[in-house]
């Protein structure tokens, strides 16, 4: 076995010296490679498949970084946002409120009441100013880095439009458990939350939550203010100690209501829900102050990342001799099969679309295309369940380096259809990868 790996191992290796890129290679070289690619072609075997070090297409500059993300995108965090927005239009139908209060409250404030995605759940949040800054719990964020925003579809009729962006988790404060997100590319005509003024506060006071208690989106409540307590300590379920001023009341809050708005009668925010205590009307959460202080510490700088092209050494021929058309590239796997497929549609190599395995080995579930030759705007199609149908399109807006914003798919698109060159070459078995297979 050792044996074997160092030969093939020397022969990619001899591949890679020997190769010459496609535009600087001349008719006669042509000709004195094409003999060390069908070599390779009929020798090399890496898990099974056949190799051909032949090059890739012709790639746009802003194209390896862009292909960088299609590979590296976390599945688990897209399932749920399909979820969260399907889920949507079945229960934003009717929106009724009690009272002429009440109801301005809820109509102003509402549309900056967010739904915080998460790989392992969800809770809500409150938009704060029109950078795309939203506040939510230490908690609901979890460990992770990246989150997706949820807006509320007007009326509960525009489940089609971009409702979903992503966003990055700026700084938490794990004693306080407060969270802040920045909306990477923020949508136009956001409404934000002013802050409220905590000496305004009193016991018996009117206020008002929203959030998304057990999945139930945009629920509107009231209560009164029980008591405010300083330096207050409590643990979550998962074990984290946190103390802060909070605010009791009888709001009621319940798991999905954390992150979001505690309101007063002018609609400014005064608090964030964090936590309930085993009994009637023992709801709290974390008073205007502390979000003020927490909000004027300086966010600690994110680590510097690393640039990583993807490397595309398998080329595959499948519409005639010596012709490629396919690529396999290693962005983050560095093990056959590749993660990440170049199909092109014409002699010159330039990629018509690619195909990442998103769900990990063996399963094909993202189609990406560029409406721009450059590569500078990216659409993902992508079958988070591998059901075979698209459930999910992301947008990938010029220099963003990932994926913007999320929307529903507008009619039923079959991922199969998007990548038949792909499916047809694996199911022929120009491609030997026999585990490999496109969502269908």
């Amino acid at each position: 076995m050792h044996q074997t790996t160092r030969s093939v191992g020397s022969l990619l290796l001899l591949s890679f010296l020997l190769w010459r890129p496609p535009h600087a290679v001349g008719d006669d070289q042509a000709k004195s490679v094409a003999p060390l690619q069908a070599t390779v072609r009929q020798e090399a075997f890496l898990g099974g498949a056949p190799v051909a070090l032949v090059g890739s297409p012709t790639l746009p500059a802003s194209l390896p970084p862009a292909l960088t993300e299609g590979a590296r995108r976390e599945q688990a965090l897209e399932q749920r946002v399909a979820s969260v927005l399907q889920k949507l239009g079945k229960t934003l139908i009717l929106e009724r409120t009690r009272g002429a209060t009440e109801e301005g409250i809820y109509k102003t404030a509402a549309p900056a009441v967010v739904v915080v995605v998460t790989n392992e759940g969800f809770g809500s949040g409150a938009l704060i100013d029109r950078e795309g800054h939203v506040l939510t719990n230490g908690h609901v964020v979890a460990a992770y880095p990246q989150v997706v925003v949820v807006f509320k579809p007007k009326d509960g009729t525009d489940l089609r439009k971009e409702l979903a962006f992503r966003a990055t988790v700026a700084k938490v404060d794990d004693v306080t458990d407060l969270a802040l997100v920045q909306i990477h590319t923020p949508p136009k005509g956001m409404v934000s939350l002013p802050l409220g003024d905590v000496s305004t506060l009193a016991v018996g006071q009117d206020v008002y939550a929203i959030g998304h208690p057990e999945g139930e989106s945009w629920t509107f409540t009231k209560g009164i203010i029980s008591q405010i307590r300083a330096n207050y300590a409590w643990s979550t379920t998962t074990g984290s100690s946190h103390r802060a001023k909070v605010i009791q009341t009888q709001t009621p809050v319940n798991p999905g209501n954390s992150g979001g708005p505690l309101l007063d009668k002018n609609g400014r925010l005064i608090g964030i829900n964090a936590f309930r205590r085993q009994g009637e009307g023992l709801n709290y959460a974390v008073s205007v102050d502390v979000i003020q202080a927490f909000l004027q510490n300086p966010a600690p700088s994110p680590p510097a990342g690393v640039a990583g092209e993807p490397r595309c050494p398998e080329a595959y021929v499948t519409r005639g001799p010596m012709k490629t058309d396919i690529f396999g590239c290693y962005v983050t796997s560095t093990a056959p099969p590749p993660d990440l497929w170049l199909i092109s549609r014409d002699a010159r190599q330039s990629v018509a679309y690619a195909a990442s395995a998103g769900l990990g080995l063996g399963q094909i579930n993202t189609v990406i295309k560029s409406q721009d030759p450059q590569w500078q705007n990216l659409q993902y199609y992508i079958d988070s369940h591998c059901s075979g149908t698209v459930d999910l399109i992301g947008y990938q807006r010029q220099g963003s380096g990932v994926i913007d914003s999320y929307r529903l798919p507008e009619k039923p698109l079959r991922l199969v259809t998007l990548a038949k060159e792909l499916d047809r070459a694996l199911k022929r078995r120009d491609i030997l990868y026999p585990t490999l297979r496109v969502c269908q």
